[in-house]
């Protein structure tokens, strides 16, 4: 198998896994030993370009950092498209490798709207951390915040 049918394969796996995320659950919380909520957490803010980076540098560290975590994160769209279920999800700008821009996919009350959504176009989302799936840092549930 040549690298470009494994990258190709990486990437189906990749967004199969996209795909079949579509659960919305609320913010992080945290609560107390009487599981009262406490407060609730705001989500990291962050930037497509420091997803990159900081996957690009050391994906374990990284996963640790974003996976399962709700995050908002801001970029500019570099394409539009929809998964093997056609589901939308957007690649934004990273500037490490332009073959693993981070790939976010959306909640089904958002998929319409994402559609509408335009390359070059700047974006804001607040997304769950899938971590590095087809060797590209990966989020689903995300909703559109502007």
């Amino acid at each position: 198998m040549n690298t470009s049918q494994k990258w190709f394969y990486g990437m189906a796996t990749g967004l199969l896994a996209m795909s079949l995320i579509g659960c919305e659950r609320p913010p992080e919380q945290e609560t107390s030993s009487d599981n009262k909520v406490i407060e609730e957490k705001a989500p990291l803010e962050t930037t497509a370009s420091e997803i990159a980076k900081e996957y690009a540098d050391n994906s374990a560290a990284a996963d640790n950092k974003f996976k399962d975590t709700t995050f908002n994160v801001s970029g500019t769209i570099v394409d539009v498209q929809k998964n093997s279920i056609n589901e939308p999800y957007v690649s934004l700008k990273g500037g490490v490798d332009p073959t693993k821009e981070p790939q976010f996919a959306f909640i089904v009350a958002d998929r319409e709207k994402a559609f509408e959504l335009k390359p070059g176009q700047n974006v804001k989302l607040q997304c769950k951390g899938l971590g590095d799936l087809a060797d590209a840092p990966m989020a689903g549930e995300c909703k559109i915040l502007e």
